[in-house]
């Protein structure tokens, strides 16, 4: 091929040829690095060795090389981090995510609302029902005061529950049967289920001398105090009983879980026997179909590496659980005789 430059015509350069027949440049020539022909001159020619052509040579010419003074403005080398955003929000996607954002927000903070609303409404409604109950069986006075003994001695398995990071689920009254507080899920081992299990008897028997001690005060009209008194103690000493889903069943599972043979078959004895004298209660009778029903439930899981693992507690902390058990019952035997005696002094 051929090229031949539209403004210097004088420039004649020889078609490609084999590499035979190239023009041979010898760089290595000092002479090639010595001149540069200025603008408008005819380039130097290097005289060649041999019969070809002879060769161009531009030679460098330094020149003065200016100080690099940078850009005069940064204004095309910066960029905005706000552009995109103040763009998605003027065609309003920004707007929306926003807005998208807030509402989920405000859904959940309304779900948390309702499900407090939901909470304290199942609490106060089944609270007042137990009021009403207990007040058309034994008075104003005394069914006021049987719920607060409720809640006290359900507040303090809450109060432990709270403190080893249990959640709670709410809290119930069943009139007739008493209250209930339920766990979210279950403690770490069955040493924490029975400080959580001991706790309510703890604070009910707690709340049932404070009542012991106004009717003591006076002994002359120990009125109502003292009939709080007595059936507080009486109803935690009846949540000793060592058999699930009582306060003493979950005791008794850091203890020795033979002890709930033990109480289920003292459950159905005292049915049994008031059978015999026509005073059987609907309510003894169930609870003892959630014993029998709890008692189902368990008899295979200690067999599990994770059950004996739950249950595995040591001699010493059985020992310290077994004496606050059994004390606790009978100081609460011990209140229910004062307390009894009150009731029918002359």
């Amino acid at each position: 091929m051929s090229w031949k430059p539209e403004n210097h015509a004088d420039y004649t350069f020889s078609e490609y040829t084999q590499p035979s027949e190239r023009n041979e440049i010898n760089y290595a020539d000092p002479r090639f690095y010595e001149t540069r022909p200025e603008s408008g001159e005819a380039p130097h020619f290097l005289p060649s060795t041999s019969q070809q052509q002879p060769v161009p040579v531009y030679a460098y010419q330094p020149t003065a090389l200016s100080e690099y003074s940078g850009p005069a403005s940064l204004e095309h080398y910066t960029t905005d981090a706000g552009a995109a955003q103040r763009e998605a929000a003027q065609n309003g996607h920004a707007g929306t995510a926003n807005q998208r954002k807030k509402g989920l927000a405000s859904l959940g903070s309304l779900g948390v609302v309702l499900g407090l609303v939901i909470k304290f409404g199942i609490f106060g409604g089944t609270a007042l029902l137990s009021v009403i109950v207990y007040a058309g069986l034994f008075g104003w006075a005394f069914g006021v005061g049987l719920v607060i003994l409720l809640f006290v001695h359900e507040m303090g398995h809450a109060v432990v529950m709270k403190l080893k990071g249990i959640p709670i689920g709410g809290m119930i009254f069943i009139p007739m049967l008493g209250a209930a507080v339920f766990m979210n899920r279950m403690p770490a081992n069955a040493r924490g289920e029975a400080e959580v299990g001991i706790a309510g008897p703890i604070a009910g028997a707690l709340a049932s001398l404070v009542c012991l001690l106004v009717a003591l005060s006076n002994p002359y009209a120990p009125g109502v105090w003292a009939a709080l008194a007595y059936f507080g103690f009486l109803m935690n000493l009846f949540n000793l009983i060592p058999m699930i889903p009582l306060d003493g069943g979950r005791i008794t599972a850091a203890i020795d879980r033979r002890m709930w043979i033990v109480g289920l078959l003292g459950l159905i004895a005292v049915e049994v026997w008031e059978l015999i004298n026509q005073t059987a209660s609907i309510w003894l009778l169930i609870i003892i179909g959630f014993a029998i029903a709890q008692f189902w439930a368990r008899r295979r899981v200690p067999n599990t590496p994770e059950a004996q693992a739950y249950y595995a507690v040591p001699l010493n902390e059985r020992i310290i659980i077994g004496l606050a058990y059994f004390g606790l019952a009978a100081a609460l035997a011990v209140g229910m005789s004062v307390a009894h005696g009150l009731m029918f002094a002359p």
